[in-house]
């Protein structure tokens, strides 16, 4: 921008944007499962610990242990019910305010906000979908390697 010029930048404001569920699964040849929706509610968490099931089945794992952030929909009422009806899932909260306990922030969230949401600009919520998703598509395979 020329100096003593300031551009109107437009934004889609606080309530539109994407909301990535991921979970890293180990050992590292499992890789991880990410799900997008538009909002970060204990339903669209759950529907996240369904398809964690589904890639759990699929790979033969007789016990999936997560390991949650202290996140309102991670500790809803009905979240932890269906934790407790799938017998195959354990849940242990992670201490709070300790982001660097968390192996999720680590090796997926901070690189793909680095990659995808840091300086830049898109024309639409479509384009953050398909830039989000093609990240952790090429992400999920160097995960594994």
């Amino acid at each position: 921008m020329k100096k003593g010029c300031q551009e109107m930048v437009l934004t889609p404001g606080y309530n539109k944007r994407k909301n990535v569920f991921v979970t890293l699964f180990w050992p590292k040849k499992y890789g991880f499962v990410w799900n997008t929706f538009e909002k970060r509610r204990s339903r669209e968490f759950k529907l996240h610990l369904s398809n964690v099931l589904q890639h759990a089945k699929r790979h033969g794992a007789k016990r999936v242990i997560l390991f949650m952030d202290h996140a309102p929909c991670h500790k809803a009422k009905n979240v932890r019910r269906f934790i407790r009806r799938h017998e195959v899932l354990r849940s242990r909260l992670l201490p709070k305010r300790a982001p660097q306990l968390n192996p999720t922030e680590w090796i997926v969230n901070r690189p793909l906000k680095s990659v995808v949401c840091s300086n830049r600009s898109y024309k639409s919520m479509d384009e953050v979908d398909r830039n989000t998703t093609h990240f952790l598509r090429h992400h999920r395979t160097n995960l594994r390697a």
